[in-house]
């Protein structure tokens, strides 16, 4: 009987240790340093650029695969949203110094479709050509928060997000009137959202279209009487001014959402993992990284323990030929059906 393969050669890092350091790592956000002393205790003396390294290799090895293919599946939606925030990669290979601020992205799926899918990318820039990449193939509406490097990209019908309109008065001082009224005036849209959520799709635009849209008509009306403005109420209404089209969008299709924070909580667990470990030495850590975010939050969205999948993929992938057999892939997804027998 051939003795199965393991995840990294001439190694004792098997399947479940690994998905134990991924788990540490990206899942209670335990650097690589601070998990050194918890190896110990079990018997196993290893440095943290061991533990780095042996995340880079499973990751470019093993996981970048499914992460490939998840992609593929992503811009098969209709409906995604999008956020970005700011990441250190120390070594960077366009010569600017460490202290400038790369990215990290998030594409996810709506809530409520069939197979959720959180995708993570970590790049050195927030241009456009990095969303242009990644959503090549795609073709819909997709969530974000104004940023302009969504604009003009082909195929895309952007969708705005109320709970920057809100945010912005909300965090204007003062005893304001007009600030005041504008949250008046958000907070209906959600308390009405609220009703809705149960509802179809069909149903919720038929709702919206009735309830909702004279609200928002009126808002904008409201709006444009202003005059003589300054500051941060200046701001926060010419920041809606010139979100208009792509805040009324959310009333064209029931499958949309008022605000965007189905990305904004997709991408707390970067935010959270970033002020443990602070930043990555080389893009390829920081891919690594993004790649393990994508298999785990992916993994939580579709309802399984993600150190169960990890250690499935560890060992189940270096024995699988999906070189020569790319199909085979799509049964290590995780909607498959041994995926959910598994790692549930």
């Amino acid at each position: 009987m051939e003795t199965p393969k393991a995840p990294i050669q001439r190694s004792f890092a098997g399947a479940s240790v690994l998905a134990e350091v991924f788990h540490q790592k990206y899942v209670l956000s335990i650097p690589c340093y601070r998990q050194v002393s918890e190896w110990a205790r079990y018997g196993l003396s290893v440095s943290d650029k061991t533990l780095s390294n042996w995340i880079m290799i499973a990751s470019h090895d093993w996981l970048r695969p499914i992460y490939d293919l998840l992609r593929k599946e992503l811009v098969l939606n209709q409906v995604l949203h999008a956020d970005e925030t700011p990441y250190q990669i120390l070594n960077r290979a366009d010569g600017k110094p460490a202290t400038s601020q790369a990215r990290f992205w998030l594409f996810r799926t709506i809530k409520n479709t069939e197979h959720p899918i959180a995708y993570y990318h970590a790049d050195l820039t927030r241009e456009r050509a990095v969303a242009t990449t990644i959503l090549e193939g795609f073709k819909g509406y997709l969530h974000c928060d104004g940023y302009s490097g969504y604009k003009n990209i082909p195929n895309l019908s952007l969708v705005g997000c109320w709970a920057h309109v809100r945010r912005k008065f909300f965090e204007i001082p003062g005893n304001n009137g007009k600030a005041q009224k504008a949250v008046e005036y958000c907070d209906k849209i959600f308390s009405f959202e609220k009703t809705i959520k149960e509802l179809s799709p069909e149903e919720r635009q038929k709702q919206r279209q009735l309830v909702i849209k004279p609200v928002v008509e009126d808002f904008f009306d409201w709006l444009q009487s202003f005059y003589a403005m300054k500051g941060k109420l200046q701001t926060a209404v010419m920041y809606a001014l010139n979100q208009k089209v792509e805040l009324l969008r959310f009333l064209e299709d029931g499958n949309l959402e008022a605000s965007n924070n189905l990305a904004e909580q997709g991408i707390r667990p970067i935010t959270i993992g970033r002020k443990n470990y602070l930043f990555s030495t080389s893009m390829k850590g920081a891919t690594a990284n993004a790649m393990a975010y994508t298999i785990i939050e992916t993994a939580k969205a579709n309802r399984l323990n993600p150190s169960k999948y990890l250690n499935y993929l560890f060992e189940k992938l270096p024995n699988t030929d999906f070189i020569r057999n790319p199909d085979v892939l799509v049964d290590f997804l995780p909607w498959a059906k041994s995926v959910q027998e598994n790692c549930q």
